[in-house]
């Protein structure tokens, strides 16, 4: 029965979340058979397949890690190829987006049908560890699906600067309700009243890593911070994080020859999620790493042959994906949350707030689990400038594919470090300069057309 009243939800649920049209056509029935207990709210968060595999792919796509032949890039979907090349109009004549708006909007909606289901059906178990998961989980899922929409589709966060258009917020399940770009400030707000609210609730370890936890929470949290530029509280949270959870993988323990090198649900993963699959073309046989990247690796570090393979071609093609070749499909990559990127976040702020000593320390110890045994020299500093520096250069380094290149390129270039880049696809150059308000991509076209609200400015 359970699986019948999922299976009809998500039919429903997908009708809602593809097109206004839909939000105005279903009405509210309370016969329709969906999900009215604590359990059937748990089990719609654990479609793992639906939930933790559409992280948007559009970031990284957009980004510096990979170059692709023109051969292959002519086989991509019409936003891939445009938003490779970073046009300004990137959707031509594909209509809606599902991998990178419906999607994220899907898992809104999934997680305001749990958060009012919770107080219309089950406030006698409320406090129960079953009820507080459900509330957490779904506070967590909310705000790390507007998260992600808000890196991809607004201008970088700006404390100081006029407040952009942010995104809609849905926030209930109101069907007819229109949908408005609400401030950017607003967005961050909102993101983080969520992200906040879920540390109420949800354990310190789950049953599950592709469900959230308290730790998961405080990494994201950090992530948020960070690319708020409030670097204080970016390092409260990162801090918080590790205290519960500070596992990190030793590559000398790994085997260079496996197909995918580094395991899935390995001891660094804190959550679990994964790329949509229209990154595939940017991981796949045909997608050739940076040059510039794969030489910045040292012979000794290990990260060189654990995520880079050289195709029979010569191209670079990267396996170094956290999710082991373990998920539905193997060229997907790791969406989620590991405990490196959270000793790298940490690093970073305590080397911005002057400390040096403390930065060094945790990149030294990341790093000493990279390189083979024996061969690692503990990164030094004259100061804090320096120290910052090599911590951001490791960053680039240890987070390659993870969608958090894109999400470095707008806040390091908002502060001035300048990065401009450039590609060249069948004789032509293209060219993004930093702060280029390209940075934000434009909304898909149905949901212009559909909700009347305002069009990203490119």
């Amino acid at each position: 029965m359970l699986n019948y009243k999922l299976l009809l939800f998500v039919l429903v649920s997908m009708m809602i979340v593809s097109c206004k049209k839909g939000w105005i056509e279903i009405k509210s029935n309370k016969s329709l058979d969906v999900p009215n207990s604590v359990e059937d709210f748990q089990a719609l968060l654990d479609n793992s397949s639906l939930i933790n595999d559409s992280r948007p792919s559009l970031g990284e796509v957009s980004a510096d890690n990979y170059y692709t032949p023109y051969t292959n890039w002519q086989s991509w979907s019409p936003y891939d190829k445009n938003a490779y090349v970073w046009a300004a109009d990137i959707y031509n004549n594909s209509p809606t987006d599902n991998a990178n708006w419906n999607n994220p909007y899907r898992n809104v909606f999934y997680s305001n049908i749990a958060l009012e289901g919770l107080e219309e059906y089950e406030l006698n178990r409320k406090g129960t560890t079953e009820w507080n998961n459900v509330k957490g989980s779904a506070l967590y899922f909310r705000g790390e699906a507007l998260f992600y929409v808000s890196q991809i589709y607004t201008r970088p966060y700006s404390s100081i600067a006029a407040d952009y258009a942010g995104i809609p917020l849905r926030l209930t399940t109101a069907i007819a309700e229109t949908s408005v770009r609400a401030g950017l400030q607003e967005t961050y707000q909102q993101i983080l009243r969520d992200l906040q609210g879920s540390l109420n609730y949800l354990p310190d370890v789950p049953v599950y890593k592709v469900r959230p936890s308290k730790p998961a929470a405080y990494a994201l949290l950090s992530r948020l911070y960070l690319v708020m530029q409030d670097y204080p509280n970016a390092l409260l949270y990162a801090d918080s994080c590790l205290k519960k959870v500070d596992s990190i993988l030793n590559y000398n323990t790994l085997s260079s020859t496996a197909n995918y090198p580094v395991p899935g649900l390995n001891r660094e993963v804190i959550f679990q999620a994964t790329i949509n699959d229209d990154l595939q073309g940017g991981l796949g046989v045909n997608c050739i790493v940076d040059s510039v990247l794969y030489k910045s690796y040292d012979n000794n570090d290990l990260r060189k042959t654990m995520f880079y393979k050289t195709g029979t071609s010569g191209q670079i093609n990267f396996v170094g994906t956290y999710t082991g070749g373990t998920a539905s499909s193997v060229n997907k990559a790791f969406g989620g949350i590991a405990t490196d990127e959270v000793y790298l976040t940490r690093a970073e702020c305590y080397a911005r707030a002057g400390n040096v000593a403390a930065a060094l320390s945790d990149l030294n110890k990341l790093m000493i689990a990279r390189w083979r045994t024996g061969t690692f020299v503990p990164f030094t500093a004259a100061d804090a400038g320096e120290a910052l520096t090599i911590i951001l250069r490791e960053r680039r380094k240890e987070t390659p594919f993870r969608g958090l290149r894109w999400l470095d390129l707008r806040r390091l270039n908002s502060e001035g470090a300048n990065i401009t880049l450039s590609r060249t696809l069948n004789g032509e150059k293209y060219t993004l300069p930093p702060n280029d308000p390209r940075y934000a991509l434009p909304i898909p076209p149905d949901v212009i057309n559909l909700s009347g609200i305002p069009q990203n400015d490119r």
